[in-house]
């Protein structure tokens, strides 16, 4: 299958796959395959000095993703800061990384492959693509790694909708509860209950969840029997 086809029936099960995280897999594992590489994966970033591999085609992925956080050098760190690619066709003897590279290729890795993953306003992290041979990858591959690093941006995003999603859906079901408490405890509107929970967070500098979530506690509380 040649690498345009390879490309469109990936395009293809992406839709079809049910959640962000089946989605990084597959990224990770047409990496190899379009790009003829043995290992790819995703490094997410939490700081410089924290980060987690949540897709990768073997352990290796993770181990050389840490040695870059050990050394806080290496391509994967370098394109979530720097320039959207980088590439190194030997990476024992890449000046740029003069620790990460040595290690590197103490696990058999010789070249690599790194692409930041971003949105115009959000980072994530980085899809990083590992050969055992030395000069594996050519500007061709950097660009097909670019297209596979966008559609692995997709699923963080659609991860972070998701979320974004749940917590709004839990903060108005919270606040309704309260609502509905104090409604039922006073005799008053839904209308007036809002408001009364909005005056208790301004008055404490609380968030308005977090009022509504002390009082549905504090309801639940008290209805839990007693031990005598």
């Amino acid at each position: 299958m040649d690498v345009a086809r390879m490309l469109a029936t990936m395009a293809l099960e992406l839709e079809q796959d049910a959640t962000p995280q089946t989605m990084l897999d597959r990224v990770s594992s047409y990496a190899c395959r379009v790009l003829d590489a043995d290992d790819a994966g995703i490094m997410r970033t939490l700081s410089r000095s924290q980060i987690e591999t949540p897709a990768q085609t073997s352990p290796r992925v993770a181990e050389a993703h840490q040695l870059q956080v050990t050394y806080d050098e290496g391509p994967c760190l370098d394109a979530m800061t720097g320039q959207a690619t980088y590439r190194s066709d030997d990476v024992k003897n890449d000046l740029r990384w003069p620790q990460w590279g040595p290690s590197a290729d103490a696990i058999g890795i010789r070249s690599t492959l790194g692409v930041r993953l971003a949105t115009t306003t959000r980072g994530y992290g980085s899809l990083n693509i590992y050969a055992n041979r030395v000069s594996a990858f050519t500007r061709a591959d950097e660009e097909i790694a670019e297209l596979l690093a966008a559609h692995a941006t997709a699923a963080f995003a659609a991860a972070e909708r998701t979320e974004g999603l749940t917590t709004a859906l839990d903060t108005r079901t919270v606040i309704g509860q309260a609502q509905g408490i104090l409604m039922q405890q006073f005799e008053i509107s839904a209308d007036t209950a809002f408001q009364f929970l909005r005056r208790i967070s301004q008055h404490e500098n609380k968030r308005l969840v977090t009022v509504a979530e002390a009082i549905v506690v504090q309801r639940e509380s008290n209805a839990r029997p007693q031990n005598s």
